[in-house]
């Protein structure tokens, strides 16, 4: 056990230095985030009718991950794994009153070294300045990521968002290069009803329909962007990367609505697309991991960090086509009482474990794609192997985790956490 923790520590530090691309780098990147946006809701991951047709137009241009899996089904532990390109295990990002720690080197920090203008922009609660998630940024407009009880809230978010990532891209100068952070929260839940032809027609929508209804409208403003950085004169010079940091149930599975209950496909399968200049569209079936977003960056970049371990690889050859055969995904939460949950994917098995009760799920991800038919009982060596290997890797998390400080611990009042809830976040 000692000897395969030593070697799978080695693998994820190795692993993850960055070689620069032998592509033309790109001289920005732009980075665009709706939060609980499910991959198979969008047209381009096959949703009938589409309910997003500027994001389907951009998939077009764009290389699209079929398959990529968050690490957490809610938002803090989400991102800290996007920026840190590690596991909850390691970040510590467990639950309301996580904070992510300084020492940790994010991939806003490093585009910051190498002298990019980072500039952000969110809607959420988690990107203020309490979270730890705004480092690396030399500005970041959080004026809408307000909790509920704070004066400014908005139900409805997205076309400021786009007005503030216009008015920045308009009034920044041209001497340095820049990473810009746009993240949009309408999907989430309370879902807003948009388009209903009366009040009474709203009322009547699904909860389904309603967050469908949140997709097209986000999209909508996503499009503006999209449209405005091109007016600008940097669509031709600029990266776009776009992604979700968790889905959304509806029921799939019995007792599981909304987000951070479970670590089935619907929570955790994400949409991810990069378009970069000059690279020619194509979509890769395989898996990839949102940890493996920072390592492709950087060697689309050419960038590098010596004091920096991560996770996650990079994605290069998948850009090119060259196919993807990456480490198996690891996913965590240890957010509500009884539903503190593990799960492992490798190749075409996934494995969940839920901690709350000691119970253990096999799903045959080629077969089963839907994660209908527990397979444990008729796959007993397969069971063992995959505990074993989800054994090893937490543990190779924690023990990395031993490198860094805590985050410390943010203060909520009860009100406070009274209101997280009323978001889904209920325990």
């Amino acid at each position: 056990m000692r000897v395969l923790n030593a070697l799978l520590f080695c693998a994820i530090v190795v692993g993850c230095s960055s070689g620069k691309s032998e592509e033309a780098v790109p001289g920005n990147l732009v980075v665009i985030c709706v939060d609980t946006l499910r991959a198979d809701y969008l047209g381009t991951y096959g949703a009938e009718p589409s309910n997003s047709p500027n994001l389907d137009a951009f998939a077009d241009g764009a290389i699209v991950f079929e398959n990529a899996h968050s690490h957490a089904s809610w938002t803090l532990p989400s991102f800290a794994s996007v920026l840190t390109s590690l596991y909850s295990s390691t970040h510590g990002c467990w639950d309301f009153q996580s904070r992510l720690s300084e020492d940790f080197e994010t991939l806003v920090e490093i585009f910051q070294a190498a002298g990019f203008d980072t500039h952000g922009i969110a809607s959420h609660v988690y990107f203020n300045e309490t979270y730890g998630l705004q480092q690396g940024f030399d500005t970041f407009d959080d004026e809408l990521a307000k909790k509920r009880t704070e004066g400014g809230w908005t139900p409805i978010s997205s076309p400021a968002v786009t007005d503030k990532a216009i008015d920045w891209l308009g009034e920044r100068g041209r001497e340095k290069p820049f990473l810009l952070w746009v993240h949009y929260f309408d999907p989430h839940f309370p879902y807003v009803p948009h388009g209903a032809s009366s009040a009474r027609a709203a009322e009547e929508m699904s909860e389904e329909d309603r967050y469908r209804s949140e997709i097209r409208f986000t999209d909508g403003h996503v499009g503006r962007l999209l449209r405005a950085l091109d007016a600008v004169g940097h669509g031709e010079d600029t990266a776009v990367v776009f992604l979700s940091d968790h889905g959304e149930a509806f029921g799939e599975h019995e007792g599981v609505r909304r987000h951070s209950y479970s670590l089935y496909g619907e929570e955790v399968r994400v949409p991810l697309m990069l378009r970069v200049p000059g690279m020619a569209p194509r979509r890769v079936r395989e898996f990839v991991r949102n940890v493996d977003i920072g390592p492709t960056l950087l060697g689309l970049f050419g960038l590098e960090s010596a004091n920096r371990i991560t996770a996650g690889v990079e994605l290069l050859g998948a850009l090119k086509g060259e196919g993807h055969a990456g480490p198996a995904l690891l996913c965590e939460i240890r957010l509500k009482d009884g539903h503190h949950a593990n799960a492992l994917i490798n190749g075409k098995w996934k494995l969940i474990e839920n901690v709350s009760r000691g119970v253990f799920e096999l799903y045959d991800l080629e077969e089963d794609p839907l994660e209908k038919f527990d397979r444990a009982a008729e796959e007993p060596a397969v069971l063992e192997r995959l505990k074993d290997e989800m054994k090893q890797r937490i543990g190779v998390a924690e023990m990395m985790s031993e490198r860094f400080s805590p985050g410390g611990v943010v203060e909520l009042s009860d009100e406070e956490l009274g209101r997280l809830r009323e978001l889904g976040y209920g325990k």
